[in-house]
């Protein structure tokens, strides 16, 4: 099966792997009270097993780097606390270079109860919890006394870096480590994962600090986490509407079918409930939102989308057929992008996808002995485009941007339906 998915982890919705397995009896939001000599077991293991596992561990890192990275934090590991080891150990699987190998954070690491997204240089609040309301579409500006460019600098040594994936891919990545306090903590961001000060600068230009505290990590259902209380900036366009729901359409005004394909659970039970409206209904244009989308069998896109449309001439045509992409859509979403793009008439809208095309993935999983940490590594290398490029372009390229995202607005879907 061709199982490729994402493995970051994003808010509010926090589309994120399956968290480790506990023991019974333990509270999956405990600290494992695990011993040195159990961390070096488990370092040992991880880099054992990654050897083995990976299709090809050396393919950016070389093994002198991978060994010598592996030597060094098992000599510091007396002097580490527990969510500093965790780190440490992103930071090896980062430098591996693929978007699909990494280490999860574990359930027991919080979250600061902030949305946050980049528009271009900007990192806005998108939503938060009542307590931080003031910071609602305020840029964050500084995390205790760093700027938010070496905020993010150091952030970005915790997952594959742009130049192994792609710009879009660091912006969709970002965000869930930043709002991650013991991973701030452990970057050396900030001195008490209990509560940090965030400077934030409203649309005025006057800066404020409030000091956030984390929240334990939601339960996580359907690949989905959604924390309690979280309030919006605005209303939600539809494409932001029904965050745990994989797969679901509705039949604007004007006949435009709009499909949100954020997963494939399910895919064939729901595709034939579309096309079976789509069948039996006048539609002027189908448009089919792949921008939360991170991933699943790309097979079963291409068996239970991709065909059904090409079988159906009067909807697969050029300005009736659109396919929506973005900094989101990752992995057997992006296969199937390339897909409609080659098989379909659609046209594509958007950002540029957040993955390379030409990479290694297809994930699958171990679980360190001890600490439970599940670790994700690349089985497979795909190569969906024939050129090797950063990224897939789409044929219409609109960005986010502030002033559309505060009015509620979505331009991409603005521009789709003036078509």
């Amino acid at each position: 099966m061709k199982r490729i998915a994402a493995l970051t982890l994003v808010v509010v919705c926090l589309c994120c792997s399956q968290n480790a397995t506990v023991s019974a009896g333990q509270d999956a939001t405990e600290i494992p009270a695990l011993s040195k000599q159990q961390w070096r077991d488990d370092l040992r293991y991880f880099a054992r097993e990654m050897q083995k596992r990976h299709m090809n561990l050396f393919h950016r890192m070389s093994r002198e780097e991978f060994e010598r990275s592996v030597s060094e934090l098992e000599a510091e590991i007396p002097s580490l606390e527990a969510h500093q080891i965790v780190v440490r150990l992103q930071q090896i699987a980062a430098r591996v270079g693929d978007g699909h190998t990494g280490v999860h954070s574990p359930p027991w690491f919080r979250l600061y109860p902030l949305a946050l997204y980049w528009f271009g240089g900007e990192l806005r609040v998108t939503a938060t919890t009542k307590d931080y309301k003031r910071a609602l579409g305020a840029r964050v500006v500084r995390i205790g006394e760093l700027p938010i460019a070496e905020v993010e600098e150091r952030v970005r040594s915790c997952f594959p870096s742009a130049e192994a994936e792609n710009e879009w891919y660091a912006l969709n990545t970002s965000p869930s480590f930043i709002t991650r306090p013991e991973v701030l903590h452990a970057l050396g961001v900030i001195t008490d994962p209990a509560r940090a000060p965030f400077t934030f600068e409203d649309d005025q230009g006057d800066p404020f600090v409030l000091e956030l505290k984390p929240v334990v990590m939601p339960p996580v259902a359907h690949g989905t986490v959604v924390i309690p209380g979280m309030l919006p900036v605005v209303a939600p366009p539809i494409f932001r509407q029904k965050p745990v729901e994989r797969f679901w359409f509705t039949s604007l005004p004007d006949s435009t079918v709009y499909v949100s394909w954020r997963g494939y659970e399910k895919l064939g039970e729901q595709a034939r409930s579309l096309f079976h409206f789509l069948d039996n209904h006048p539609v002027k244009r189908v448009v089919i939102d792949l921008r939360q989308n991170g991933g699943g069998d790309f097979l079963e896109g291409r068996k239970h989308m991709i065909r059904p449309l090409q079988q159906r001439a009067a909807l697969n045509q050029k300005g009736r057929l659109f396919v929506i992409v973005g900094r989101r859509t990752y992995s057997a979403a992006l296969a199937n992008a390339v897909d409609f793009r080659k098989d379909t008439n659609a046209i594509l809208v958007g950002e540029p996808i957040g993955e390379r095309p030409n990479s290694y993935s297809e994930n699958d999983e171990l679980t360190l002995p001890n600490s439970r940490l599940v670790v994700s590594y690349s089985t497979r290398y795909y190569k969906f485009v024939d050129e090797d490029v950063p990224a897939v372009l789409p044929d219409v390229r609109i960005d986010p941007n502030w002033p559309e995202w505060r009015a509620g607005r979505d331009p991409v879907m603005d521009w789709i339906l003036q078509q």
